[in-house]
């Protein structure tokens, strides 16, 4: 009997038992053309893995006449294994490691598809793409360290309530960040982000790559490092048609927008509420096409109502154009504020190299910084922040300054991203003030459907003060909604501070 049960247990073991990758397995290629009809669509090519890989490679080449541009990702049977867009042309995934942008894990058989992005290829062009990919079954060939772990959000580094300043769009080398090593320009790591917030005086700062999550393994490494600055997880969503930064997914999202696994924007909605995230438009002001592929935003039938914020000052359209210049996202949000949307602004450096703390090449980390008031300086608090509109942006760099605002009519009170209901001639008052601003910064108010007056500022000695501003408005006759909104400016004009609304309804 003991016999029969010993056989047993090693037929039993011979049947789970891995199976073992053929040592002469071939490579698969993948080859093609794409043409004029193929722009701004989705192409997945299907290949198989066989049993008992370990290890894959992937090599992918394409022609880029005439500012051609492929981009790249990949797709196991569970769903997506990563996106490196345009800037990886050499891919590896095992059981314990990848390449930035992709996660590793164990390689499951069966069919997987490589994912090609095609953002441009112009009329008359004809491009030929050819990947190579290889498998192994051996021993683990990647020496770099995980590129992705369970996620997990920060426990709150500060229990207490305040204003929270910060950076919501940064780019690491699990995108298209990259900073210069020993002369050659390399994938830039998230640890020169985080250290770029802390240096900076950040309360946070939010990792946003490109259609990928695989930061989170060194926001979960690294957060312990650094107590005093919240690591916060998010994506840029990448599409032909507009940028958004979701802030605090902890899981892939979906980003092939018009194809059918997103044919609208609406499922992308969905999947950011179920992960308690918010998104925000990314530099709607930027032309779209082949000067910046999708950068603008143009997708149709937009869910405003949806829509948590918009980055109306991103820093690469602060450097080259100023806060107010002809690619902003002022105006475009100023357009939907005046439609009776309420839409939180907010800012982002953008940045995709964290070295460049000097600004010679693009912003740095934290320029522009946007200040939250948060309960406490967690994830979840920063992300209610933004939701409920007590935000303002830092334009000028001045780590010290606050705005603030209170608006009351009667009994009711209400800070930014609240509300007054006024009844027919009722009259409201807002108080804007302020701490550490140039001693000659003269405040402004933007409104609509309002009659304001009576602007009253406190005069302030010189040096950094504190200084404080009253107007009072009432809500045009047969308006529907309105709102006021606070800025400073310098002696010049220019535009330091900018604040969010105040909503008015009538009663």
């Amino acid at each position: 009997m003991r016999r029969i049960f010993i056989t047993a247990l090693l037929a039993l073991a011979a049947c789970t038992t891995e199976p073992t990758l053929a040592p002469d397995t071939p490579p698969v290629t993948l080859s093609g053309e794409i043409t004029r009809a193929d722009h701004q669509t989705y192409r997945e090519l299907p290949f198989t893995v066989p049993p008992g890989t370990r290890h894959i490679a992937i090599d992918f080449s394409y022609n880029k006449d005439n500012r051609t541009v492929i981009d790249l990702g990949l797709r196991d049977p569970q769903g997506q294994r990563g996106w490196s867009g345009g800037n990886k042309t050499h891919i590896e995934i095992s059981d314990t490691n990848a390449t930035p942008s992709y996660k590793p894990g164990k390689i499951q058989p069966g069919e997987w598809k490589l994912v090609l992005g095609i953002p441009n290829i112009r009329d008359g062009q004809i491009s030929s793409y050819e990947a190579t990919i290889t498998f192994s079954g051996g021993a683990d060939k990647l020496t770099s360290k995980p590129a992705y772990a369970a996620p997990t959000l920060a426990s709150p580094l500060r229990v207490n309530a305040n204003w929270r300043r910060g950076d919501f769009h940064a780019h690491t080398a699990h995108s298209d960040g990259s900073c210069d090593v020993a002369g050659a320009r390399v994938p830039c790591p998230a640890i020169n982000t985080f250290e770029a917030a802390r240096d900076a005086n950040l309360d946070f700062v939010a990792i946003t790559d490109h259609n990928t999550i695989t930061q989170l393994a060194d926001i979960a490494a690294q957060q312990k490092n650094f107590p005093k600055t919240l690591l916060i997880p998010g994506t840029e969503i990448t599409t032909f048609n507009g940028h958004a930064n979701v802030i605090g997914n902890t899981s892939f999202l979906d980003f092939q927008l018009g194809s059918p696994r997103l044919p609208t924007l609406a499922p992308l909605l969905d999947q950011v509420k179920q992960q308690d995230a918010f998104i925000s438009v990314n530099h709607p002001g930027l032309p779209s096409g082949e000067i910046c592929m999708g950068c603008g935003w143009t997708v149709k039938d937009t869910d405003w109502s949806r829509v948590t914020a918009i980055e109306v000052i991103n820093g690469s359209t602060l450097r080259t154009g100023g806060a107010e210049g002809p690619t902003s996202g002022i105006r475009f949000w100023d357009n939907l504020l005046k439609q009776g949307r309420r839409i939180t602004a907010i800012g982002g450096s953008d940045n995709h190299d964290a070295t460049d703390t000097a600004g010679a090449k693009q912003s740095p980390i934290g320029k522009p910084a946007t200040v939250v008031y948060a309960t406490e300086l967690s994830t979840k608090a920063v992300i209610a922040g933004v939701k409920s509109g007590r935000v303002f942006i830092d334009v000028a760099g001045m780590p010290g300054a606050i705005l603030d605002v209170e608006a009351a009519a009667g009994t009711q009170r209400a800070v930014m991203g609240g509300e007054l209901q006024l009844a027919e001639g009722e009259t409201g008052a807002i108080v804007v003030s302020t701490s550490d601003v140039p001693v000659r910064a003269r405040f402004a108010f933007v409104s609509e459907n309002l009659t304001v007056q009576d602007a009253n500022p406190v005069p302030t000695p010189a040096g950094y003060v504190r200084s404080a501003s009253q107007v009072r408005f009432t809500l045009k006759p047969g308006s529907a909604f309105g709102y006021i909104r606070p800025e400073v400016r310098d002696e010049t004009g220019k535009l330091l501070l900018l604040g969010n609304p105040i909503y008015v309804r009538p009663r």
